[in-house]
């Protein structure tokens, strides 16, 4: 009877056992996301739009107890995504358990948690993205789910475990989106990857759309916060900028003929209005989230979680009218924490009449941290003249999303240049890792110049400026160098490369500019051609005992010459 009776506690035992592991092992119902590191709740977002449930994630610590109601109570099994490292509520586990719903519990970040995700996600198909910001994360999210592919935050210092993770799960089809540091292209070669980079978000943006089999809305963001809906792949995302719609963007929805769009969040609803202007799309806003309890009528706010983003910032410090020269002398200045591209339209008003258009026909680019002034000829005649800005900037030429509209006074001088500098080479040192560009001062008086180079590394635009004008007497010749390693395939993929001087007498005011393309030129390594010379003659001497003694000599003769003749001796 005893034995009847262990047996039979036995079984249950064991039948309760089964039954706990079947409750923490079953599908996820919803995924919660208890993280501070926006990496954490975008792998987590994406996981539940890769296999099609719905997520919710915290934006604070106050968020924590008023998340629980939008949960939908008859969806039981959550799985808790919380980061090991920055979780916005400690133990969240207990309070979501203690709310009725049974929870399986991840306690991960970053590339750890990157890899569990994709593991569970069982795909051997990837994208893979680079972490420094959150846009073109945004833009491959709804694509990523709709397709089935999952995505990778790849960057230098996480590549290696990146790769054995793929190596070990194996690759079908993979993709790299958006820009990508060297290091991870070449660790991912061998998985023959699509690239998907042409130059700036809004152009890599529209490349993923196409690929679509059909698309009948989108949704329009801007790229800088996580939403639910965006994260869950029912509709495409555009990119659609902060304050300005750019020309790209408007000419593929010309093209598409998508007539609809759904914005998300009221901040963009004037760039909405912008595109609608443009295109006469049909507009939906998306404003509020209801709650999932009780049947509650109440609209809440929806919950966006922030990403890093592009601080572009362009300011306009002076604008001068030069009766020397005839040029309106514009100051821009850079603010922000990366370069940008700028372009201005610019009436001159008297008295508050406008009497000319002056504007630039070009993009330029402006370093961070520094400024620039650009000349605009114009003859300038009145009373109180003043200068009305609206200037158009961005990170790459024809993606202009921001603008800065301003009127400033103008500010008389008489002041001339008699400057004039030439480019005489630019060069590339392989053992120095410096590229050299020479500039002679071909004028009568002292000038001042700042160089900036444009070159191609593995297919993606370079630029690099001179940190602080430098001064050159009449006559004389000095070489900007700028540090940089171009390797065998990236000299060959820039025969040219271009080279943009500002210079003027003045400083402050660089308001001349010589630009062009000029060859890279390659200087002889002579140590090296020294050795290899010698080596030579020392190999043909030595076949001088099996050949004929004066044969050697000729040979020896004959390539002294031609060593000779090479170095211009």
């Amino acid at each position: 009877m005893m034995s009847l009776r262990y047996n039979l506690l036995l079984l249950l035992i064991f039948l309760l056992a089964e039954v706990s592991i079947l409750n923490a092992s079953a599908a996820p119902d919803q995924v919660v996301i208890n993280s501070a590191d926006w990496q954490d709740v975008y792998l987590g977002a994406h996981y539940a739009g890769f296999i099609n449930i719905k997520s919710n994630f915290l934006i604070s610590s106050e968020h924590a107890s008023t998340l629980i109601e939008s949960l939908e109570i008859n969806k039981k099994n959550i799985l808790l995504v919380e980061s090991n490292k920055a979780p916005f509520a400690f133990s969240y586990k207990n309070s979501l358990e203690g709310a009725g719903f049974t929870v399986e519990e991840i306690i991960a970040s970053g590339t750890e948690l990157n890899t569990e995700l994709a593991k569970r996600a069982n795909t051997s198909d990837f994208i893979v993205v680079d972490d420094s910001s959150g846009y073109n994360a945004i833009s491959i999210a709804p694509y990523a789910a709709q397709e089935k592919y999952f995505v990778l935050f790849a960057n230098k210092k996480n590549i290696d475990e990146l790769y054995s993770f793929l190596k070990a799960n194996g690759v079908s089809r993979i993709i790299i989106y958006g820009f990508s540091d060297i290091e991870v292209k070449n660790k991912l070669a061998e998985f023959k990857p699509i690239v998907i980079n042409n130059g700036s978000r809004f152009d890599n943006n529209i490349e993923l759309l196409k690929r679509y089999k059909s698309i009948k809305q989108l949704t329009l963001t801007n790229g800088e916060f996580i939403e639910e809906g965006i994260m869950s792949g029912k509709e495409p995302v555009l990119l659609i900028g902060r304050e300005r719609v750019p020309d790209r963007v408007v000419e593929y929805i010309k093209e598409s003929g998508i007539k609809n769009g759904l914005v998300i969040g009221t901040e963009l609803s004037g760039v909405a209005y912008q595109l609608r202007q443009a295109t006469n799309m049909t507009i939906f806003l998306k404003f509020g989230q209801g709650l999932a309890k009780g049947g509650s009528s109440e609209v809440k706010p929806l919950d966006m979680f922030p990403l890093p983003k592009y601080e572009l910032s362009i300011d306009i410090n002076s604008v001068k009218y030069n009766r020397a020269t005839n040029d309106l002398e514009v100051t821009y200045e850079n603010n922000g924490n990366m370069g940008a591209y700028l372009k201005s339209s610019i009436e001159i008003l008297s008295s508050g009449v406008r009497i000319a258009t002056l504007g630039d026909r070009e993009s330029s680019y402006l370093n961070r941290d520094s400024t620039v002034t650009m000349a605009y000829k114009t003859e300038l005649i009145g009373q109180n003249l003043t200068a009305k800005f609206a200037t158009m900037f961005g990170e790459v030429p024809g993606s202009f999303e921001r603008v800065l509209y301003k009127e400033m006074k103008i500010e008389m001088i008489e002041i001339s240049d008699g400057s004039s500098l030439n480019i005489s080479k630019v060069s590339y040192d392989k053992k120095a890792h410096k590229i050299k560009v020479g500039i002679t001062n071909i004028g009568a008086v002292n000038a001042y110049a700042k160089t900036q180079v444009k070159f191609l590394v593995y297919g993606e635009e370079t630029i690099l400026v001179q940190d602080k004008a430098m001064l050159l007497e009449p006559g004389t010749s000095k070489d900007v160098v700028f540090i940089t390693t171009l390797s065998d395939t990236n000299i060959e993929e820039n025969p040219d490369i271009n080279v943009r001087v500002n210079y003027g007498q003045r400083e402050s005011a660089l308001v001349k500019v010589i630009e062009g393309n000029y060859p890279l030129q390659i200087p002889i390594d002579y140590v090296t051609l020294i050795i290899l010379v010698i080596l030579i003659i020392a190999v043909v001497m030595l076949l001088g005992f099996a050949l004929k003694v004066p044969y050697a000599l000729k040979v020896v003769k004959l390539l002294k010459s031609l060593f000779i003749r090479k170095i211009g001796l």
